[in-house]
């Protein structure tokens, strides 16, 4: 074989092993999609037949509890910033149970939000 031969050969063997795991590639492309609109149907809810529209009954104004005996707020603790606190885990709740914060601590959260980023990039 001359030399022009084993280019040509060579060339040969490159394109279609290119062509084999670009093939692949395609397949698994396409298999998981199909997973995934799979999973999707089998995850969505399935609609309900329609019922007579009922009028929603007016909302409930949600009581928060507080705490029995008013203690001195700590230094830092602004007791608008309890209240907006305590507001927004009743409204996350939903009002299903009293709420009464008992303490308020700062938490500094940088270091582990660093840690999630460089830990959990990909």
């Amino acid at each position: 074989m001359d030399l022009l031969n084993k280019l040509g050969y060579g060339g040969i063997v490159a394109v279609v092993g290119m062509f084999i795991v670009f093939l692949g590639l395609v397949i698994l492309i396409v298999c998981i999609s199909i997973m995934g609109k799979i999973f999707e149907a089998a995850t969505k809810p399935k609609a309900k037949p329609a019922a007579p529209a009922a009028p929603a009954p007016a909302p409930v104004p949600v009581p928060v509890a507080t705490p029995a005996v008013e203690e001195a707020p700590a230094a830092g603790e602004d007791p608008q910033i309890i209240a907006a606190i305590a507001a927004a885990i009743a409204a996350f709740d939903g009002g299903n149970k009293t709420l009464v914060v008992r303490s308020v601590r700062r938490v500094s959260g940088w270091g582990s939000a660093a840690r999630r980023e460089q830990v959990y990039k990909f």
